[in-house]
């Protein structure tokens, strides 16, 4: 593996997961269009390029993640009473958050597998720009950590479940539902960003210990510079996305990615079709 290409990988990494675009999604139109399979030949470079965003998240989110670590503890130690701590209901929500991940973990890959196709992943992306477009019309609530209801946050967790399908924006998706439910802009884009993290962390550990049982082949020529530039281009790609999306949360809509997401999707449809008809 070159520089370049480290480069080039840990840009679209940190730029897609955070974008309102679908990470998964541009992998696979990726590999179809570029063949290879990044996530089996460079198994543990992949998994790298995950942490390089997560560390991104904490980076960006660090204030609310510290006080949500210290309001963590003390819940625990004060016998698990809120005692009028928004945090600590902030807390409560996360939690709420991972409970429906856990019916659908099993099942991930086979989830990814069976959408994984140019087609299917069309037709999601259209689905993600129909979501971020339809939150226009979401009702203009202030629900923060002080006053949202667990009721929000399973649903939004749901909606989290709903985004492991390649083509449905994990941002877009739990930043929407979010915003549907009655979330300040502001607490939207966090709690969607934030209650990523125990999810995401729980996946990348799984997919380590998968990386280092592999065989030595799977891992791919990858030197220790490559390791380096690839987290670190990860992460500032990561944040600068973030900061994109607050910026365009911030304005009241999404059309950028609306319009991103519906052409691309279009785009690959009908090449797609094109390609099986020729084929046919």
């Amino acid at each position: 593996m070159s520089l370049w290409f480290a480069i080039l990988l840990g840009l679209v990494q940190g730029l897609t997961e955070f974008l309102p675009v679908s990470s998964s999604g541009h992998l696979v139109l990726a590999q179809t269009l570029f063949g290879g399979n990044v996530e089996a030949d460079y198994m543990l470079f992949n998994v790298l390029l995950h942490f390089g965003t997560l560390l991104s998240v904490i980076v960006a989110f660090w204030k609310d993640i510290r006080d949500l670590i210290v309001e963590f503890f003390g819940w625990v130690k004060d016998g698990f009473k809120i005692n009028g701590h928004p945090y600590r209901r902030f807390v409560i929500m996360i939690l709420i958050t991972i409970v429906p991940m856990f019916a659908v973990l099993p099942i991930k890959s086979k989830l990814e597998n069976a959408f994984s196709n140019p087609l299917l992943v069309g037709l999601l992306l259209l689905v993600t720009a129909a979501i971020l477009f339809l939150s226009e019309k979401a009702p203009k609530k202030q629900k923060t950590e002080e006053n949202a209801t667990w009721l929000d946050a399973l649903l939004v967790g749901v909606a989290q479940c709903f985004a492991v399908l390649p083509g449905l924006s994990r941002s877009g998706t739990t930043i929407c539902a979010g915003l549907f439910r009655g979330f300040s802009r502001d607490f939207a884009v966090r709690f969607a960003f934030i209650m990523s993290l125990p999810v995401v962390l729980g996946a990348n550990i799984l997919e380590l210990a998968d990386a280092i049982k592999a065989p030595a082949g799977s891992l791919g020529d990858v030197s220790l510079a490559c390791y380096i530039v690839g987290i670190l281009t990860a992460m500032l790609a990561g944040l600068a996305a973030i900061r994109m999306v607050k910026f365009v949360s911030k304005r009241g809509n999404f059309r950028p990615f609306v319009v991103y997401c519906a052409l691309i999707g279009t785009v690959t449809i009908v090449v797609t079709l094109f390609k099986m008809v020729a084929a046919g």
